[in-house]
């Protein structure tokens, strides 16, 4: 059986799920809506903000340092934030419309879907492909040019692969996360 490898508490909730499905009334529905929106706002706010700071810090770099490695760097860094912007720019936090209860239902149930494909698939790996290249080659050339600094760029490098490595299973982890709520609508709306 599909739920024989959850745990004990997990079993139990999914059962209760089958047997009787929860039941979203309109005021829950916007709460929950208003609550993603203000969650996507706030991160959008954050991670926005850092993608402006990291375009002008490497703009600047572009400009301070003539290596060559550096300067590729820096333009690949300026572009991967850039399109990171283009991407929250694509996912705005979008307010529930005045609809009916079944139309307020499929507003908030697309916009679960957007979110967990933000967090999943195709837009996460092209995030993550596109961010990467262009710190390592700005710290390769940075090498170069300074080689007493090798050692404080290992650890950079370092600490920016972990960060990458550790956004898969976080972002995975926001990906599911959404499933589960989509999975929560469905199940309610089949109840009722």
């Amino acid at each position: 059986m599909r739920t024989d490898y959850l745990p004990y508490d997990l079993k139990t909730l999914w059962k209760e799920m089958e047997m009787s499905p929860p039941v979203f009334s309109p005021d829950q529905l916007r709460k929950e809506a208003d609550k993603l929106r203000a969650g996507l706002s706030r991160r959008s706010i954050i991670g926005g903000g850092a993608a402006w700071f990291v375009i002008a810090a490497f703009v600047v770099f572009f400009f301070i340092f003539s290596n060559a490695l550096e300067r590729i760097g820096s333009a690949l860094t300026v572009l991967g934030a850039g399109y990171m912007l283009v991407q929250l720019r694509l996912r705005p936090a979008r307010v529930l419309p005045d609809v009916g209860e079944a139309g307020g239902v499929q507003f908030y149930r697309g916009e679960l879907e957007r979110q967990r494909d933000f967090h999943r698939g195709s837009w996460f790996w092209s995030r993550l492909l596109i961010l990467l290249p262009g710190p390592i080659i700005f710290m390769m050339g940075f090498v170069q040019v300074f080689p007493d600094a090798a050692p404080f760029m290992w650890l950079d490098l370092a600490a920016l692969l972990v960060l990458a490595v550790l956004a898969v299973p976080l972002n995975l982890r926001l990906a599911r996360r959404y499933q589960r709520r989509i999975d929560l609508l469905d199940a309610s709306q089949k109840g009722s």
